[in-house]
């Protein structure tokens, strides 16, 4: 039977480049560590390396078993990481910065609630809608929602947000429920501004296509809750994040329209820079936020 204990020791033996190395940091002798690896060949029935006097190197099958007992050494590294600490008195600060909107909806609530749970640790919370310098200002934790490309993020994906396209049922008695995207563009629709850019264009689908549909209107603003309260005055058609909306549609305060036409969903993460290893109050915050969202998936989803 092969022993789950060896194939950690084989991972250590290749990242070491050496028994002595993995014998001294286990505080095991040469031999064991030898006899060990042996085991582990002899019960996959596979030469795992090349032993010479001055280095080891991995064969065909050793490097294989490597690449794939490596993810399973970080698998379990991260389970345990995600539950050390659950009984621990946590103390320190964190730092997040987070959009308005998420904030509104969940964020602040949640992170108050987490500081509630574990009373020493504080949290300090900065909203904004500006993309920040993780590094340079000094922050431990972001919530974004965007596609990221910068490698020196490490990014845990915390929900997926559908986008809903929605009017006062006012709005639509006097001039008319659009039946298809074509006609938004004989309505008034609400354009949300993001940092100086107009969203003017918005991300159907019509006949298995993506379409961006070029839309107009009398009422911008670079904060959608302003979007859905001009929405609700019935000033005219706005496509906004479900969760945004949820209570209003269920209300019937709010119709939501075109829905075969309607694709969008954007993602919600938690980023953390690669340079600052995070510890394990903030896999805890992260990991709390998850759950959070996740009892109030039908918000977003």
């Amino acid at each position: 039977m092969i022993k789950a204990d060896d194939m950690v020791l084989f991972v250590l033996v290749v990242d070491e480049g050496s028994f002595s190395k993995v014998a001294d940091k286990l505080a095991l002798t040469n031999s064991v560590v030898s006899k060990r690896i042996a085991r582990l060949e002899a019960n996959l029935n596979a030469q795992l390396l090349y032993r010479t006097t001055r280095k080891l190197s991995l064969t065909d099958a050793g490097r294989t078993l490597y690449h794939k007992a490596k993810l399973a050494q970080l698998a379990i590294q991260e389970a345990e990481n995600t539950v050390i600490g659950y009984g621990e008195n946590m103390k320190g600060h964190i730092r997040v910065t987070a959009p308005v909107v998420s904030s509104d909806l969940l964020l602040s609530t949640a992170i108050a609630e987490f500081c509630k749970k574990y009373p020493e640790i504080t949290v300090e919370l900065y909203i904004t809608n500006r993309l920040i310098d993780l590094v340079e200002d000094g922050f431990d934790l972001a919530i974004r929602t965007a596609e990221l490309e910068d490698s020196s993020l490490i990014v845990k994906r915390l929900i997926d947000s559908q986008w809903v396209i929605c009017a006062t049922q006012n709005y639509l008695n006097k001039y008319g429920t659009p039946q298809t995207p074509a006609q938004l563009q004989n309505h008034d629709c609400l354009i949300y501004k993001f940092d100086n850019t107009s969203s003017d264009l918005w991300p159907l689908y019509e006949d298995g296509a993506e379409l961006l549909l070029p839309v107009s209107g009398r009422f911008h603003s670079n904060h959608l809750s302003a979007i859905k309260h001009a929405a609700l005055s019935d000033l005219g058609i706005a496509f906004l994040p479900q969760a945004l909306v949820y209570n209003a549609l269920q209300e019937q305060r709010l119709t939501q329209i075109l829905q075969p036409f309607t694709r969008k969903r954007m993602g919600m993460y938690a980023v953390y820079p690669k340079a600052r290893q995070p510890d394990q109050k903030l896999k805890q915050l992260v990991a709390y936020l998850q759950d959070a969202l996740k009892d109030k998936e039908a918000y977003y989803c």
